[in-house]
């Protein structure tokens, strides 16, 4: 009786990665993965680009270790971020995928971060720094708890569910772009040097009349004065002498109140 080999019901469920350095060189051939070295543990460095994008990947199909230009990982179904490279110099992107975590990803990356378009619930696992943009618009995310505390370029996280920007960058050297999630007060905003923009936030109805052209101080006077309380309270005498001490013009408190309870 010939004997059938069985295989896993779930074989996609964690990374297959090559256990020989000839099976090494047979996936690089598959996907032009060219001017690599091979090192101890299997993993490989790339002098220059690599590009994965539209692959119908599950998960990365080597482990990466250093890659001197882009990492592309695009429109695929990865589920899982694990191989890697450890150190990117150029930009890194796993956009349009269905993680649901940024565990594994690099943790140095010379340019851009993008990981929007997935199912991110949480932003840990994300680099500390990063030198470029980065993206992580069109997820899952309540919080951006984990996300990288220096961001040199643009932070984009519209089109979330945030309800709160705890765990923000500290410092955002280009626009910070917020709209379309579910904000109710400016709590843990970071400093920002460029455009902020928070519309389609409930918050907005507080602070449209200078968010645009405000700095950091201003901000932070909004949060300090605690013009709202409990994401669902606002403090009428408070917000007047706010408006009143910068000389702003006070928000339409009819609309607030549709969104807000109002102790005067």
């Amino acid at each position: 009786m010939k004997h059938i080999k069985s295989y896993k019901i779930f074989e996609s469920a964690e990374p297959n990665f090559p256990t020989t350095r000839e099976e090494v060189i047979e996936v690089c051939e598959k996907y032009k993965i060219e001017k690599y070295s091979i090192n101890d543990d299997l993993s490989i460095d790339v002098d220059g680009d690599v590009y994965l994008d539209s692959q119908s990947l599950e998960h990365l199909p080597l482990k990466f270790n250093y890659v001197s230009g882009v990492f592309y990982c695009s429109y695929n179904k990865l589920k899982s971020l694990e191989g890697s490279p450890k150190t990117i110099n150029g930009r890194f992107s796993c956009s349009n995928n269905e993680l649901k975590t940024l565990k594994g990803s690099p943790q140095t990356v010379g340019g851009d971060f993008r990981c929007y378009s997935n199912e991110l619930k949480s932003l840990e696992g994300s680099p500390r720094t990063i030198n470029g943009r980065f993206s992580c618009s069109n997820n899952e995310l309540k919080t951006l708890k984990g996300s990288p505390q220096t961001v040199n370029g643009d932070f984009n996280c519209f089109n979330n569910k945030l309800e709160s920007l705890e765990g923000s960058p500290q410092t955002v050297n280009g626009n910070f772009l917020c709209f379309n999630n579910e904000l109710k007060d400016l709590e843990y905003f970071p400093e920002v040097s460029g455009i902020i923009h928070i519309k389609k936030n409930t918050v907005n109805l507080l602070v449209y009349t200078f968010i645009k052209k405000a700095d950091s101080f201003m901000i932070e006077d909004f949060v300090d004065y605690e013009i709202v309380r409990n994401r669902d309270t606002v403090m009428l005498d408070r917000l007047q002498t706010f408006i009143r001490d910068n000389d702003l013009e006070m928000p339409d408190l009819e609309e607030i109140k549709k969104h807000y309870k109002i102790i005067e």
